[in-house]
């Protein structure tokens, strides 16, 4: 496997080298960009104004229940997005890229393979009485299985693979934490907040002690979510950026190549 990285390594410092002249960062911190605000838009997105209460503090019990919810389009289409969107990330590894692939991969599945429908009254949804692509599985094992791999993976990318430095110093000459120096936290601190978050609701699963309506799965689901988010959008550089937004030094360069 080593060799197989090293035969991959002259395209990923190749790209690198692209990105850092602003010939590809485009299409690398755009994705990016767009990666992680889907997820930070997700819960968001699902939760304001609901059209039917909910005995959940106004929730619905998790992510995935808003599927049976006038909110269920929204969810589908926002995990097919984020699906296609991590399936087509290059990353710098084939590693990196593998992960990402099945990331996507989980993203899609919950939208396909929904969980189990718990509320009766939830018939503002088109998705009322339905299983999803394949009824015969929904509220299967599978979902949470998609579910878990999906946060868990992103978990792993975002401890292992953001925070390589390659030749990115991590201080300044003054022994001052770079930009590159604050991201490596912001990438450390969400990984491991998804993976707590994980570590969490397995052990809601398993003892499910009755904390009378709060909606835990919902919450710390909406946390883990929030924060690959922001994992994302720093790995973007539009949050601690190297020198000027790659938006606005584009726009600069464009205006410049037009006169």
């Amino acid at each position: 496997m080593d060799k197989i990285d090293k035969m991959h390594e002259p395209t990923a410092s190749c790209d690198k080298h692209r990105e850092a002249n602003n010939e590809l960062v485009f299409s690398y911190l755009t994705l990016r960009n767009l990666i992680g605000s889907c997820g930070m838009l997700l819960p968001i997105a699902l939760a304001i104004f609901p059209s039917r209460s909910s005995e959940y503090y106004g929730f619905e019990p998790s992510i995935s229940d808003y599927f049976y919810t006038d909110r269920g389009d929204i969810l589908v289409v926002i995990l097919c997005i984020l699906g296609a969107f991590l399936a087509t990330y290059s990353g710098y590894s084939w590693k990196e890229r593998l992960l990402t692939i099945i990331a996507g991969i989980g993203s899609i599945g919950v939208a396909f393979v929904p969980t189990m429908q718990r509320c009766k009254d939830c018939l503002n949804s088109v998705h009322t009485n339905s299983g999803g692509i394949f009824p015969k599985l929904a509220g299967t094992a599978l979902h949470f299985v998609f579910a878990a791999t999906f946060l868990f993976v992103l978990a792993i990318i975002s401890l292992v693979f953001f925070t390589k430095t390659g030749n990115e110093a991590i201080h300044k000459p003054d022994g001052k934490l770079s930009q590159k120096g604050k991201r490596n936290i912001v990438f450390k601190v969400c990984g491991w907040i998804i993976i707590v978050c994980l570590v969490i609701l397995g052990l809601y699963f398993v003892f499910k002690p009755d904390l009378k309506g709060f909606p835990v799965i919902y919450v710390f689901e909406s946390i883990a979510v929030e924060a690959f988010g922001l994992s994302w959008l720093t790995k973007g550089q539009t949050l601690w950026p190297d020198g000027e937004h790659y938006l606005v030094k584009g726009l600069k360069q464009l205006n410049g190549s037009q006169q």
